[in-house]
């Protein structure tokens, strides 16, 4: 039987990933949306993150919709269109990620260029966990729910970036940490909310600890790990 928690969560689910959608579109109108038709300064690497990256928000808002109508045998079989959006979507991130590198190596030094793949070359690492981790426990409802709604979260933070600096003027040096330490203080809150249901904190721990490492590597981005890494990650797959 349903129980009223079943049936609220997914209705929370729904208008939490239509309100990352709306919130993403208003962040990307003034660098992306606004420069259409000709859309000067990108490329098509940006032109295909932006539909790869807006078709796995709009597959989150529809699973949200179908687990709401109890309609689970649509929702199975839309779930495996996920096997073929995220491996696009973490190809769309080191595309973006190499098309920035390649402009920024021209316009600053070595070291900004490789210290702006912070913000990219993460999230690649950071999605495909927790996607593979959902996909692991798509038999656990609780875990799986929980993994991909993270998936969102992350989605949430280019757009929440760029709306902090259009719409708020903040800097770019204050708007990412402040981007950063919302989408995870969601992640707190939430695995606050579980430990208190006496539910399993391991899924939302695990998005926390992510938030604290990405937290770590915008603070770090100019360190020698880091520039070691970007300049690695840069010659074997950019050059």
């Amino acid at each position: 039987m349903t129980t009223p928690a079943s049936t609220t969560t997914p209705t929370k689910l729904f208008y939490f990933f239509v309100a990352i959608f709306v919130i993403s579109l208003l962040g990307f109108f003034p660098t992306y949306l606004v420069k259409f038709p000709r859309f000067e300064g990108l490329t098509y690497a940006h032109h295909f993150h932006g539909f790869i990256a807006s078709t796995w928000l709009l597959l989150l808002i529809c699973q949200a919709w179908l687990i709401r109508k109890k309609n689970y045998r649509l929702h199975r079989l839309t779930g495996k269109l996920s096997f073929v959006i995220m491996p696009l979507l973490i190809l769309s991130l080191s595309m973006v990620a190499g098309a920035s590198y390649s402009n920024n190596i021209k316009t600053t030094n070595r070291a900004t260029a490789l210290a702006a793949m912070a913000n990219g070359i993460p999230e690649m690492f950071f999605l495909g966990l927790l996607f593979t981790l959902g996909m692991l426990y798509r038999r656990n409802s609780g875990y799986h729910l929980r993994f991909l709604t993270c998936t969102g979260l992350i989605m949430l933070g280019p757009g929440l970036g760029r709306f902090l600096i259009a719409f708020c003027h903040l800097p770019f040096q204050y708007a990412i940490p402040l981007l950063i330490l919302s989408t995870t203080g969601v992640g707190i809150a939430w695995l606050v909310v579980d430990i208190r249901n006496c539910r399993s904190a391991f899924p939302m721990a695990v998005y926390v600890a992510i938030g604290v490492l990405a937290f770590l590597i915008q603070a770090n981005k100019f360190s020698e790990p880091w520039q070691q890494f970007a300049g690695w990650w840069a010659s074997h797959f950019y050059h």
